[in-house]
């Protein structure tokens, strides 16, 4: 039996009750709290320098122009 006809007949299995659900969500739940995200600090700084001052300034004003703003109400 392959992984994911293992995996389809788990699902199958989990999905007939719903404590089992429950169980499996927090499972997942503390594996994603596990799991440190990924960085990628360094492959964005390998790219300093590689662009001229001009292209970075218009870069930085389309990002700050798209994010730099909140839609909606916040309370």
């Amino acid at each position: 039996m392959t992984i994911q006809e293992q995996i389809e007949q788990d699902v199958a299995w989990v999905s007939r009750s719903s404590s089992m659900q429950a169980k499996l969500l927090d499972f997942l739940r503390s594996l994603k709290t596990q799991t440190a995200p990924k960085r990628n600090v360094e492959r964005v700084l390998s790219h300093a320098g590689t662009i001229d001052n001009s292209a970075a300034v218009e870069v930085t004003q389309i990002i700050n122009d798209e994010f730099g703003k909140i839609d909606g109400e916040w309370h």
